[in-house]
């Protein structure tokens, strides 16, 4: 139950920042820049017309129909300058005043998942930035073992963008582990800042990637999760997912925009 009204409370502070970006404004993750990121909803509505390849094509037909689509869309759009943000959540940052250095949870921002595709399931890790339609109910379910218990169900749909789980490994592979208050520690973003300026960062701080777009483009599937004896929950969220390719990870001030940290990965912006 605590779970349920977490999420509902995060979703609440994923509308703080009112400086999302329209689709034709550049988002490239330089520290010092200042970025907004894309609305997942609007990324996924264009790609509504992707083309998708059947039997009867060849793969060089393929790809010259996927370079005319993309050659329709916004320069940022086709370049790899989009940017998404996960439902905020201030449990993924921790200060370390001794060694004055702030921690951004990359590991934990995102979370791996199996999808409908075009091509059939795909299994990406993907960072969730839009929520809604949320019902929560109570409601007597049957959990693992076959037990009924009285609990909550909850339904509702998302969108978010999905990387390879290699790309993300190797993200994650790349930073170093920090503590967080948990009982494992998890791969995070350093970031060196003194103790009052990360006080004052700190509560408007969110993790974001760059990212382009990578064919089939767009997944579909519900992420469900079952009642157990210890979380009586039942939690079904249909969520449509931007297939991408990571360029960058960074972090940024969600009051005005600018970048604190970046991290560039292999894939380069074209």
């Amino acid at each position: 139950m605590k779970w349920i009204f977490g999420v509902a409370a995060m979703a609440a502070c994923a509308n703080l920042w009112a400086s999302a970006s329209p689709l034709a404004s550049p988002c490239v993750l330089t520290v010092g820049a200042v970025v907004g990121t894309h609305p997942t909803l609007e990324v996924a509505a264009l790609l509504e017309a992707a083309p998708t390849k059947d039997e009867f094509q060849t793969s060089e037909q393929h790809v010259a129909n996927v370079k005319q689509f993309l050659a329709t869309l916004p320069a940022q759009v086709q370049g790899g300058q989009l940017c998404v943000s996960p439902i905020a959540d201030q449990k993924l940052f921790d200060y370390d005043a001794d060694a004055q250095v702030l921690w951004a949870n990359v590991e934990e921002a995102s979370g791996t998942r199996i999808f409908r595709s075009t091509v059939g399931q795909i299994t990406v890790r993907d960072v969730v930035s839009d929520e809604w339609d949320r019902a929560v109910d109570d409601r007597v379910l049957t959990n693992a073992m076959g037990v009924q218990v009285a609990g909550i169900n909850s339904t509702s749909k998302s969108a978010s963008v999905g990387f390879t789980t290699d790309q993300m490994n190797d993200l994650h592979k790349s930073l170093p582990y920090h503590r967080f208050k948990s009982a494992f520690p998890s791969r995070a973003l350093a970031i060196p800042i003194d103790s009052d300026a990360a006080r004052d960062v700190k509560p408007h701080a969110a993790i974001v990637y760059q990212y382009r777009l990578r064919d089939p483009f767009v997944a579909r599937g519900t992420d469900v999760h079952a009642a157990t004896i210890d979380a009586p929950v039942s939690i079904a969220v249909e969520k449509v997912v931007v297939l991408a390719d990571l360029v960058a990870v960074g972090v940024i001030d969600l009051r005005d925009g600018k970048v604190l940290a970046a991290k560039p990965m292999s894939v380069s912006v074209k």
